[in-house]
């Protein structure tokens, strides 16, 4: 088997086959690593992401090391989770111990959700703007008098930052917001908001999965106290395997809702009131997800050598083709169209042609995007190119145009 990982510039002495010669990524060799791409238009980052060949080498190494006379030392060491802590944390900008490697956003969330310290007649404030793994942990806290405060959008489907901090009061003790919205592809105002919440010592949780791996931004410069995100989209990872980053600040206002080998700062069980670990460990039960942890450290690896940097400027760039191809065939763009205020989702209004409709038929021609909330939504990784992007909109206008008929 070729070896991607070599392939790819992550091993060896010699310059990296992923950068030319004024050491800007190539990223017609990036693109060469994700298979998938040599077969259809894949813009759906936003649900899922095209995972590079670097992903199943990782997965072959795991499963090879537990057919070996090693019979699975290495594919079950804790050495290789703290392995991907350390990476993990480094290409996203954090210090391992405030990574807990948790399964997804929707666990992150209920770990806060249901640690929380809370007193009847307190609230939380999200929007309606959210995922459902960003609402769906919150509604159960109604039962315990915790009020659910669900900030409407505007008419363009925007929620802003002044109607987020004017739903506050003072028994708000949790705002949560996405850091890029699954939908309308609103980039929220990160700054303005922690600001606002550590002003009125309310806890900051951000649910980055749209977000993390696209824009060029630390975890530990979110100014969040917790940020939550799913491995599976820009990570690279697969499902069981993503990331919670809790600030030291943080740390000791929730509590593990639940305590399992790695919760506390032993492994003695005989300890009749074990202290919980002194970092983000605490938040991770039992057997990890080893599998998913080794692709995941192995695609961080390969994110951090392309450089979060040129992967945001590679995404900006396409995603302004997305906005300048729908304003050439006369379909209206939802997305805020600053950069700042979104990042790789354009969200796309049909004009009251079914977008259910118009996704199957454009996967039928090999394009792949999604509707969401009655809308098409398209969304570009680094791995898209200038052709993806001409390709669907040259089948969108010829679906748009049958569909109206």
């Amino acid at each position: 088997m070729n070896d991607p990982k070599a392939e790819a510039g992550l091993v060896g002495e010699h310059p990296s086959p992923l950068l030319l010669a004024d050491g800007t990524p190539n990223w017609r060799k990036i693109r060469g690593l994700f298979p998938a791409t040599e077969k259809i238009a894949y813009l759906d980052i936003a649900r899922k992401a095209l995972l590079p060949a670097l992903a199943e080498e990782a997965a072959y190494e795991w499963f090879a090391d537990i057919a070996s006379s090693e019979a699975g030392r290495h594919s079950f060491s804790m050495d290789g989770v703290e392995a991907t802590r350390r990476q993990v944390a480094a290409t996203f900008g954090a210090a391992p111990e405030t990574i807990a490697l948790v399964k997804n956003t929707s666990e992150a969330i209920n770990i806060v959700a249901q640690g929380f310290d809370w007193r009847d007649g307190d609230n939380l404030v999200i929007s309606e703007a959210e995922h459902e793994n960003n609402t769906f942990p919150w509604r159960p806290l109604a039962h315990r008098g915790i009020e659910v405060r669900i900030v409407p959008a505007d008419p363009s489907g925007m929620v802003t930052t002044e109607a987020l901090t004017a739903t506050v009061d003072a028994r708000t003790r949790i705002l949560s917001v996405a850091w890029v919205a699954y939908g309308l592809g609103q980039r929220a105002d990160l700054d303005a908001l922690s600001a606002f919440c550590r002003a009125q010592d309310i806890l900051f949780v951000v649910d980055a999965i749209q977000g993390l791996g696209v824009l060029d931004r630390r975890l530990d410069d979110f100014g969040a106290d917790v940020v939550a995100a799913g491995g599976h989209k820009a990570q690279m990872s697969v499902t069981g395997a993503g990331l919670m980053y809790v600030a030291p600040r943080a740390l000791n206002r929730f509590l593990p809702p639940f305590a399992a080998k790695y919760s506390f700062d032993t492994l003695d069980r005989t300890v009749a009131d074990p202290v919980y670990a002194p970092d983000a460990h605490r938040f991770e039960y039992g057997n990890p997800n080893f599998l998913g942890l080794a692709i995941q450290r192995r695609s961080a690896e390969f994110i951090a050598a392309i450089g979060l940097h040129a992967i945001e400027e590679r995404v900006h760039a396409l995603t302004d083709l997305v906005i300048e191809g729908a304003d050439r065939i006369g379909v209206k763009v939802r997305t805020p169209r600053a950069w700042d205020e979104r990042a790789g989702i354009v969200s796309l209004d049909l004009g009251g042609v079914s977008a259910e409709r118009i996704e199957a038929e454009l996967a039928e021609d090999g394009i792949r995007v999604a509707a969401k909330d009655g809308h098409l939504r398209a969304a570009a990784h680094f791995y898209n190119n200038e052709e993806d992007v001409a390709r669907l909109f040259d089948r969108l206008q010829h679906h748009l145009s049958q569909a109206r008929q």
